[in-house]
């Protein structure tokens, strides 16, 4: 690396992309960054990827791209994951010349039901997010000669004190266990729930630039493969850390949840209790119903980059979140009655 080094980090405001740049600021790296939203301000820009030409300052050669845009939201329409996750992808890649070093952050959920990213199939891909995210892996093989690609499963705060710039995907878990949102967990207790820190992903990314780029596309996969935490013991740490807090702060403890396969749910519960809930039970129930299959995963991810363990980790983050999010934190669910 020079003095000169460009580098670029889209999704700069994001859950992974914050935690990116500061990482390779303090790398020393001259680093710029671009984010749909905020407050433009020194080697920050604002551009909605994909719906506008990029700035002024943006064009030119950069040494590195790294790109780091997504939306999680498993229930997208077609259509929006597709101008979520992809289309900014295109214009990032427009921003590279021959010789850019591209990383494109990418997801391990990304093989779908078949297991590679081949299969264009919307049947093929459990939700909108896998299919587009796809979708951009193939992109990046299309357009670039060479490439990093790093995927990884659920992101977690920093290891030091959880902290996260922005509480989203898993993040749903504690919300709805304060407020009563599930009357159970739908999940195989003994399944794999493989898990990273953000400081992870920023620290293999400084890692792959100051190695260069690759000559081909090479694929990282993060994350703690067969020595991931089971789900059951992760959802024990998730407890453990809202009612530590909630005792700190005078708030009745949560009861454990039951467990309930997803093959028992669908087939046995959720028919029969469909005809007695009410509608906003219904909506709830429809809405976690995205997140079974990450919750039932019992082959573990053939990983390339084995991170440290997590589960203090998950631990440090639930209870930031819960000081992040204290009126969330601080509810007593009610009882399911029909």
């Amino acid at each position: 690396m020079t003095a000169s080094t460009r580098t670029l980090v889209t999704g700069a405001t994001g859950t992974v992309g914050s935690t990116v740049v500061r990482a390779l600021r303090a790398a020393g790296r001259p680093t710029y960054s671009v984010s749909r939203g905020g407050t433009e301000g020194t080697h920050h820009f604002v551009w909605r990827m994909g719906e506008e030409e990029p700035p002024a300052e943006l064009r030119g050669s950069w040494d590195a791209i790294v790109h780091c845009v997504a939306d999680t939201r498993f229930g997208l329409p077609d259509g929006d994951a597709e101008e979520a996750n992809v289309r900014p992808l295109r214009a990032a890649l427009s921003l590279a010349g021959p010789d850019t070093h591209f990383v494109h952050l990418s997801s391990s959920f990304v093989t779908g039901l078949e297991g590679d990213i081949t299969s264009p199939s919307r049947d093929a891909y459990r939700n909108s997010y896998e299919w587009s995210k796809a979708t951009a892996e193939r992109l990046v093989h299309a357009e670039r000669d060479n490439a990093d690609i790093v995927r990884f499963p659920i992101v977690v705060g920093a290891r030091a004190d959880g902290s996260l710039d922005r509480y989203s995907g898993f993040f749903w878990l504690p919300a709805a266990m304060c407020n009563g949102a599930v009357p159970a967990l739908v999940a195989e207790e003994k399944g794999l729930l493989d898990m990273v820190s953000t400081d992870d992903i920023a620290a293999h990314v400084t890692r792959l630039l100051d190695s260069g780029p690759p000559r081909g596309h090479r694929l990282s996969v993060l994350g703690r493969g067969d020595d991931a935490q089971r789900v059951g013991e992760a959802f024990d740490t998730v407890l453990d850390a809202l009612n530590d807090w909630r005792a700190e702060n005078g708030v009745t403890p949560l009861d454990r949840l039951p467990y309930v396969t997803p093959q028992q749910w669908n087939r046995f519960y959720l028919p029969f209790a469909e005809e007695y809930l009410d509608r906003m039970q219904l909506l709830k129930v429809t809405a976690f119903r995205a997140y079974q299959g990450y919750l039932s995963v019992t082959d573990p991810f053939d990983v390339t980059v084995r991170v440290p363990d997590t589960r203090d980790v998950l631990y440090r983050s639930i209870r930031r979140w819960a000081k992040t999010h204290e009126t969330s934190a601080r509810r007593v669910p009610r009882p399911w009655r029909a």
